[in-house]
């Protein structure tokens, strides 16, 4: 039964990345532009974000903007209570050698995979650790 149990993981691992597209230098002009999602926490807990990539060359400029901050997620996020949007933004994502695209500050990250023309990718942010779903507008 493990061993049926880790076979099915590992093939929805594979499957994962099998979707994934590389990013490019050359594919970077197709992802510049605004891009609208959400994000979701660790807790299950949800916010709509914002991602706007603004250059379509590296290092790979980008602002985030996440609304509609739930008081769990403003103290994870060291946001003050009852802020409803919150804006950031990094001018040094980088293409990492799995394809995808990574900002990086302060043990911050936010990295974005390529799949079926939309972004899915993972984030931390202190200490708060989830997941990102963003679609072209």
């Amino acid at each position: 039964m493990k061993k049926i149990a880790f076979l099915v993981i590992a093939l929805m691992m594979v499957a994962s990345v099998a979707f994934a597209e590389n990013i490019t230098t050359a594919t970077l002009k197709d992802l510049k532009g605004t891009w609208a999602g959400v994000m979701t926490f660790q807790a299950g807990v949800t916010c709509p974000i914002t991602l706007v990539i603004q250059n379509d060359t590296v290092p790979v400029k980008a602002t985030w903007t996440i609304e509609m901050i739930p008081d769990m997620v403003g103290t994870l996020l060291n946001i003050p209570s009852g802020t409803q949007k919150h804006s950031g933004g990094n001018d040094e994502g980088k293409i990492t050698t799995q394809g995808s695209i990574m900002w990086a500050a302060n043990k911050n990250f936010l990295e974005v995979f390529l799949k079926r023309n939309r972004l899915d990718g993972w984030f931390y942010a202190n200490g708060a650790r989830g997941d990102i779903l963003l679609n072209k507008k």
